[in-house]
């Protein structure tokens, strides 16, 4: 699941009677969008903003990890406002490793930086940190930059297909087709 840390002039109140229009769904956590195997949530930061910037955090899932439908409705829900995004992460689960396995798949692969050998390493400006049951990849902006979605979200993508590449089974359709 993708997570957008990101700022914006618009109250959540302001946010919400934008959203009402797109079937957006009002939940304790936030504004959530789902159908099928896509979910779209932004959640507002609970502390009271600073100046005039309130703070969302944004998750998505789309089908296979796909970000296409997630860029487009970002675009849909926030992309009228003064949006400025301030940090990208995803999160890699696998319940079949630990902190260890992941330690030795990224030092072995070599693909990768080494930042610190007891677990942060780069690619590019990706972050790589594995965690207990994980690894999150994560871009954050240089001090006073802001980040472009579309761009983070390739660059994410590249990053994890090096990380966990896909595995495909090019013979599993047919088999669901003769069923």
């Amino acid at each position: 699941m993708f997570k957008v840390t990101c700022f914006s002039s618009v109250s959540p109140e302001d946010l919400w009677e934008r959203l009402k229009g797109l079937r957006f769904s009002y939940t304790t956590e936030g504004f959530v969008w789902q159908q099928e195997q896509s979910v779209f949530k932004i959640v507002p930061f609970k502390n009271p903003p600073r100046g005039d910037a309130y703070g969302y955090r944004v998750y998505f899932k789309g089908p296979q990890g796909s970000i296409h439908g997630p860029i487009y409705l970002f675009d849909m829900a926030l992309g009228w406002s003064d949006i400025k995004i301030k940090g990208i992460e995803y999160f890699i689960y696998d319940s079949k490793m630990n902190h260890q396995s992941w330690l030795e798949l990224l030092l072995e692969t070599r693909k990768f930086k080494t930042i610190n050998a007891k677990g942060i390493f780069s690619k590019g400006r990706v972050g790589i940190i594995p965690v207990d049951d994980g690894v999150n990849l994560q871009i954050r902006p240089i001090k006073g930059k802001n980040l472009k979605l579309i761009d983070c979200l390739h660059e994410l993508e590249r990053v994890r297909d090096e990380v966990k590449p896909q595995k495909y089974d090019l013979f599993s359709f047919s088999e669901e087709e003769a069923i």
